[in-house]
């Protein structure tokens, strides 16, 4: 007898119960649970941390940039150091989760 026929006999037999497992769809194998992902974690310390090394880079210019030895050199490229910190910053801050 195959498959199909047994299945077919059984749906049409009188014993309920079995009956009832010819009428059930077969289950599916469970599936592994995929681990939850957790955020970066070092991010969010990062983003801080530029944020701040550009917020002090850029006051440390504006109110002693000519007594700072390699600050002097730099001039108004300090300005963009400090904005290219804080850029980072908000680079770090889409990392985030």
């Amino acid at each position: 007898m195959s498959e199909a026929e047994s299945k077919k006999s059984a749906a049409r037999s009188g014993n309920p119960a079995k009956r009832e497992a010819a009428a059930a769809p077969a289950k599916e194998p469970r599936k592994p649970a995929k681990p939850v992902k957790i955020g970066n974690r070092w991010a969010a310390p990062l983003m801080i941390a530029c944020a701040v090394i550009g917020l002090v880079w850029i006051v440390a210019f504006y109110v002693a940039g000519n007594e700072i030895p390699g600050m002097k050199e730099l001039g108004s490229w300090n300005l963009v150091i400090g904005m290219g910190f804080i850029v980072a910053a908000f680079g770090f801050a889409m990392k985030w989760e």
